[in-house]
């Protein structure tokens, strides 16, 4: 027996060996495991041409061809090749050929593209086989009931049977397929579950499948023992191997469990929980942790400075330091919440809305249809229900601002629902349209009439994800708008980026009350969420800027207007001061500068 695996493992890796697999193709899955690796897969092979109904005969030519010249039909002994007759409905085996499904369109909703035109899985077949097959699931029945159809005039034969299933867990009628391509359509169906993982939740479904149970892995308990008996059992061969590199080329991406038979394994077999290695080396875990920003250390704090001091983040390429001075406004930050406790690697299929203090950085946060997503982010709404977010109790005043970071749900096929959030505080609530890329929305509600804020989708079929929330209380922008986070900024902000160390000092501040977080960007391009929030007091004094002097000359001339002008047009100069510029104290530099320092030259 032991002597039968070897050879039969032997095989697998010398047929694997023979396909023409792209460097690089599958790099992403490397060192990944279980839902991970089944993840990596789908952002591998999910993107490909997308080929129509009637373009499928043209490929089979070079997807299916045998080497006597006719399509090898792994449902029949008929010969047809690309000039047989194409026969809408069949009365006898022999009939005419048709296009396939071996994965029903009804499991997946039908003529939904690209499912429906996938060449991976559409064979050409006889038809009256096909017809007789329906959309049974595959099965083993070896009981006395199981049929096959002969044509005996013609000398052609079904290939496979139909009947009860006799396979343990399941007893409803299955389509057993002949033993030589059992592991043929086992792969065929790890494909499917793996191509479209972010949309096998939301299919119709079948016997064959049940996602609710076992999630990722996408197949019913006995269907996926079965399958995975036919995956081992019948190896790669080179009819497949042949498939797989036609499709490839009339359709642009490939198997993975043809190319690479133990994958299957490491996702519903006896290697799950391992890393796939692809042969080769399993790098290193990168370290992610989040930074945490320290307490201010008081000898590091002058008149119109401060050092920053936060913890390693781990393998960190380098850090962003924002720095906000409170507004004169007084508007108080009550909450800062980042989800930074969800840490999966696609969305969740339980509501977590009753449970959400397990994900939350602050407590008392529940909702409804609410899930963990990646990214550390929550999902808000299903295609059949609202979804919504409430804080926690908060020492909210009539007036409250809301800063989140969100976005619209986007499907595997590229649509997206065009969702917007409603956020409401009591009776008092707005709407806000959200875009399909990850944006800050600031909303300011006036009249609240409760002590909680809610976040809620505006309708069934409009789902959104949320980054990050933050709640204000009183007005953020009375004085001045809440700038974007960009490469700039003045004596009351500063966004720093590309910092290396753990600590940083930020110079030429005016006074006043500061607010800093931080956050790290990881060596492999991915971020962290901002860290805590820390405050300092600064006293200001000391070189204060000559408003007017824009340009750093130490005059005020027209130089300055220049300036001023370059900066509206998006050109400022390097020198260019945004604090001496503000000469009209409005919080903001604009044209009304301009004619302040127009009035000043014309007054000397």
């Amino acid at each position: 027996m032991k002597q039968i695996t070897s050879i039969l493992l032997s095989l697998l890796v010398g047929m694997a060996a023979m396909a023409d697999i792209p460097d690089g193709y599958y790099t992403n899955a490397v060192g990944k495991s279980d839902e991970a690796l089944m993840t990596a897969l789908e952002g591998i092979i999910y993107t490909h041409t997308q080929l129509g109904y009637n373009d499928l005969w043209d490929c089979y030519p070079t997807t299916d061809m045998g080497s006597d010249g006719y399509y090898i039909d792994m449902y029949s002994t008929c010969k047809y090749n690309h000039s047989s007759y194409h026969v809408g409905t069949a009365s006898y085996v022999g009939q005419g050929l048709n296009r396939e499904h071996s994965f029903p369109k009804s499991w997946f909703g039908g003529e939904v593209y690209p499912m429906y035109t996938d060449l991976m899985m559409i064979i050409p077949t006889d038809g009256y086989v096909n017809q007789r097959r329906s959309n049974n699931p595959y099965g083993v029945c070896n009981g006395a009931d199981a049929i096959t159809y002969v044509n005996e005039e013609l000398g052609v034969s079904m290939l496979g049977k139909l009947g009860k299933s006799t396979y343990n867990g399941y007893t409803a009628k299955v389509f057993e397929p002949d033993d030589e391509y059992k592991g043929d359509f086992a792969r065929i169906y790890f494909y499917m579950v793996t191509c479209y993982k972010s949309q096998v939740e939301y299919w119709p479904g079948c016997d064959q499948l049940d996602y609710q149970d076992n999630q990722y892995k996408a197949f019913s308990d006995w269907s996926m023992q079965m399958l995975m008996e036919w995956h081992r059992a019948d190896p790669v061969s080179q009819k497949e191997l042949i498939r797989n590199e036609g499709v490839y080329e009339k359709q642009g991406n490939r198997n993975p469990f043809v190319d690479h038979p133990e994958l299957a394994e490491h996702i519903w077999g006896t290697k799950q929980h391992e890393s796939w290695t692809d042969g080769g080396d399993i790098p290193e875990p990168i370290v992610k942790k989040v930074p945490v920003m320290l307490s201010v250390d008081t000898t590091a704090v002058e008149s119109n400075a401060f050092r920053a001091d936060w913890t390693s983040g781990g393998d960190v390429s380098s850090y962003t330091l924002k720095v906000n001075r409170k507004l004169e406004s007084g508007a108080t930050l009550l909450m800062s919440e980042n989800f930074s406790k969800v840490d999966v690697t696609s969305d969740g299929s339980s509501d977590i809305g009753q449970s959400l203090d397990k994900y939350t950085d602050n407590p008392g946060w529940t909702g409804f249809k609410v899930y963990p997503a990646a990214g550390q982010s929550l999902k808000l709404g299903t295609s059949s229900a609202i979804g919504y977010l409430s804080s926690p109790e908060l020492q909210l005043s009539s007036t409250v601002t809301v800063v989140f970071n969100a976005k619209n749900w986007i499907a595997s096929s590229g649509a997206s629902d065009n969702s917007s959030m409603i956020v409401s505080c009591g009776e008092t609530s707005k709407t806000v349209d959200l875009s399909d890329d990850i944006e800050e929305y600031t909303v300011v509600l006036d009249g609240c009439t409760a002590q909680k804020v809610k976040l809620t989708t505006n309708a069934v079929k409009k789902r959104a994800y949320i980054y990050s929330v933050d709640i204000y209380d009183g007005d953020l922008t009375a004085k001045a708008p809440r700038r974007q986070v960009v490469e700039e900024g003045d004596s009351t902000w500063r966004m720093v980026s590309g910092i290396t160390d753990t600590c940083y000092t930020v110079y030429a501040l005016a006074g006043g009350v500061y607010e800093y977080l931080v956050k790290a960007i990881y060596t492999d391009g991915t971020e962290s969420v901002w860290s805590n929030i820390q405050q300092v007091t600064l006293v200001g004094g000391g070189d204060e800027p000559l408003i007017g002097d824009v340009n750093g000359d130490g005059e005020v001339n027209i130089g300055d207007v220049t300036a001023i002008i370059d900066y509206l047009l998006g050109t400022a100069g390097e020198n260019f001061n945004v604090e001496a510029a503000d000469v009209n104290r409005d919080g903001e530099v604009n044209i009304g500068d301009v004619t302040a320092i127009i009035d000043m030259l014309l007054s000397l």
